[in-house]
């Protein structure tokens, strides 16, 4: 049984092989199985037609640490990180590179962040960050501050707020606090919350002492074990009754696909369409008897074998997610893909990436989603220089000719794979 954890004041501070669609299954089903049990090349060709590498421009007033993650923000590349006390939100020119400012600071004045996660308005492109305990604070991306948005919840570790052009849509999932249940629910910037969606298969959460915690491990960026669920950084509980605990900070469980809201729940096996205060079936993991079921989460025992959904990013065409198996003993991570024309599911290994088909160079991680159905990902500049010596016959011209030159303390490139 997964557990929560109210602890007080002890842990607020941690804070395709291809498989075609079968015919009798249901309609919207994603047949994972197969294409698990016949693991395939996944290539940057699958995801689009084209690939470009931008070095982002190294400066004294734009040097980016680890745990950074980028995203593409029209004509700007937005970097984000935070870690052993640094966080910085800076935009790059989509093109060249190029520095074009920091938004917003780190900081305890009324203008500051606590954590550099920054969501972005569909409509005035505006960036919105944390800051603890319950407020969201506001900027353009010329860096002009704008006000907060006070969270009726405050900032719980499960938060994730997507911004609609009518306000936002704000799921909670899984926190410490006992009290908490996760929920989903629409909010007006101005009025505050106005309305709840119906969630299934709620779980209240379980009051427990911490005398049956046996030991908490923390991870500030988890994301070389758990994929892209653990970019924001995870918190492992272990439990005295030998079950143990997950729980991932920030997912991002509801995203905009056209007009329509999506949802899917961490670990889950559906992805939901938010029809007014309900869910529908939109896609459905079909995973079989492999399947981690939420009443079996938590047991390392006997569920070695088990298939659990960690992350998803939909695009017009395609649905990507990352799969674990055995998610709480010695586990592996996939990588998937899932074409919605045909139905065809493709897997492999995620330390396997997307290989580069369209230029040859090294292999692609699908980081964010883009816009227009593409896809965003990063290469440090250690990573380009072992690919390099590995296989001294690429040449760096062409689409790889911006990585030549590039100096051993330079900032990330930013790889960016368009439809």
């Amino acid at each position: 049984m997964k557990k929560h954890i109210w602890m007080g004041g002890v842990l607020a501070g941690l804070m395709m092989a291809c498989s075609p669609a079968s015919q009798d299954q249901a309609e919207g089903s994603i047949d994972v199985l197969p294409a698990f049990e016949n693991l395939t090349e996944l290539k940057v060709s699958h995801l689009g037609k084209n690939i470009r590498y931008v070095p982002l421009e190294t400066t004294d007033s734009s040097l980016i640490g680890s745990g950074c993650k980028a995203s593409l923000l029209g004509d700007k590349i937005m970097v984000t990180y935070g870690i052993r006390g640094e966080s910085h939100c800076y935009l790059f020119d989509s093109k060249t590179g190029k520095f074009v400012r920091e938004v917003g600071h780190k900081g305890e004045d009324p203008r500051g962040y606590s954590e550099p996660k920054a969501y972005v308005h569909p409509v005035t492109g505006n960036l919105y960050f944390h800051r603890a305990p319950n407020k969201l604070i506001k900027y353009t991306q010329e860096g002009e501050f704008l006000g907060e948005v006070e969270m009726p919840n405050g900032l719980t570790s499960g938060l994730y707020p997507l911004l609609t052009k009518d306000g936002m849509l704000v799921y909670e999932g899984e926190t410490f606090n006992a009290q908490h249940q996760s929920q989903l629910y629409y909010l007006d910037e101005a009025k505050g919350k106005t309305a709840e969606v119906a969630l299934p298969d709620v779980v209240k959460s379980e009051e427990i002492d911490p005398s049956g915690i046996q030991s908490i491990s923390v991870l500030g960026a988890g994301a070389d074990v758990y994929g892209l669920l653990g970019y924001a950084g995870t918190i492992k509980v272990g439990f005295k009754d030998e079950t143990q605990g997950l729980f991932m900070f920030n997912y991002p469980a509801v995203w905009a696909m056209g007009d329509d809201y999506h949802f899917h729940e961490t670990f889950g096996d559906t992805i939901y369409q938010v029809k007014g205060q309900e869910l529908e079936s939109y896609r459905y993991f079909n995973m079989g008897e492999r399947y981690l079921p939420k009443a079996e989460r938590g047991k390392k025992e006997g569920n070695e074998e088990k298939l659990s959904i960690t992350y998803v990013m939909e695009t017009p065409h395609l649905i990507y997610f990352q799969c674990a198996k055995n998610l709480y003993n010695d586990l592996t991570m996939y990588d998937g893909l899932y074409r919605k024309s045909d139905g065809v599911v493709m897997m492999n290994h995620i330390k396997e990436g997307f290989t580069d088909d369209l230029t040859g160079f090294a292999p692609f991680r699908p980081m964010n989603r883009t816009n227009d159905g593409g896809f965003v990902g990063m290469l440090k500049i250690e990573e380009i220089q072992e690919w390099l010596e590995e296989h001294p016959e690429v040449k760096l011209e062409g689409a790889l000719a911006p990585l030549d030159g590039l100096a051993d303390d330079a900032n990330p490139v930013v790889v960016i794979v368009e439809p």
